[in-house]
């Protein structure tokens, strides 16, 4: 069982699912390449959170939940939404809230770029235009992909 060199399990399940299934469920869950690749693109671009305070869906959610769609890779261990601080503290220096999200969008379209050419990231798959870092392993035609 591999578990995170960056990430502790609180900050890659839904708190209240934590509560349910436990620490050692919970690890069990995650796709083994999907936790190893959280640990590298951390290492590439530094630190970087899955949940906070106050996002607490962007890993391991509830399968009951309504978040997200029916059957996302989120319910069953296979995707994480990463936020890299070097870009979110870059985006909150920009005072107009559609130009911060626009800036956003274009440095994960970025490094969702690079990670697409090293071929450590070849099983990831990645959804494009939003303003954070969602990567999966789910069996999917293409890597990069539109919601």
């Amino acid at each position: 069982m591999y578990k995170c060199k960056y990430f502790t399990i609180r900050e890659l399940v839904n708190p209240a699912l934590l509560k349910q299934i436990g620490e050692n469920i919970a690890w069990t869950i995650f796709d083994e390449i999907l936790l190893r690749s959280a640990d590298l693109i951390r290492e590439k671009y530094g630190p970087m959170t899955i949940n906070t305070a106050n996002l607490t869906d962007c890993g391991l959610r509830d399968p009951q939940s309504k978040t997200g769609a029916k059957y996302s890779m989120h319910k069953i261990g296979r995707a994480l939404d990463g936020h890299i601080i070097s870009i979110e503290r870059a985006a909150a220096q920009i005072t107009n809230p559609d130009e911060r999200k626009k800036y956003k969008i274009c440095e994960y379209n970025r490094v969702r770029t690079e990670l697409m050419a090293d071929p450590k990231f070849v099983e990831l798959n990645f959804e494009n235009n939003i303003n954070w870092l969602h990567f999966d392993t789910g069996n999917r035609a293409k890597r990069l992909f539109n919601p």
